[in-house]
């Protein structure tokens, strides 16, 4: 599934809240995490899977996905009739805006939502799509509840 499909996303309380918190918990660094809906249901994410962010680089502006770590999350995923739309990580003391990282390593077809935490304090999130087509992001409907 790819996110392309859909202009607008939503995604439950319950996982909005983990999202939040992990991003705050994890302050001052980057966090990153996977963000799954149910298989033929496009549009509802239903479950966020946080994971580690294992970036050789400065963790306090980049993140990094362990190939290993998605194939676990894909498969745990696929058991539990999930399928990913997208990831999702924070940009600290940032706005929730692609950053030319972001757009270097984005995968055409997938959901990015990008939170803002201020001083350990989550502000903001926008959900975002990358075409290659354009090199560009552009931004997509979303709410939580």
């Amino acid at each position: 599934m790819r996110s392309t499909e859909k202009n607008s996303w939503t995604i439950d309380e319950k996982s909005w809240n983990r999202m939040v918190a992990h991003g705050a918990d994890g302050y001052p660094d980057e966090i990153c995490g996977v963000l799954l809906f149910p298989e033929g249901l496009p549009g509802r994410i239903t479950e966020v899977y946080p994971v580690e962010n294992v970036t050789n680089e400065d963790p306090v502006n980049r993140y990094l996905v362990s190939p290993e770590e998605l194939l676990k999350v894909q498969k745990q995923a696929e058991n539990e009739g999930l399928d990913i739309c997208g990831f999702y990580h924070t940009h600290p003391d940032s706005p929730p805006l692609p950053s030319e990282t972001d757009r270097k390593t984005a995968w055409e077809g997938y959901l990015y939502l990008i939170l803002s935490v201020e001083k350990g304090k989550f502000e903001e999130a926008r959900a975002w799509e990358y075409s290659a087509d354009d090199e560009q992001f552009r931004e997509i409907d979303f709410n939580h509840g």
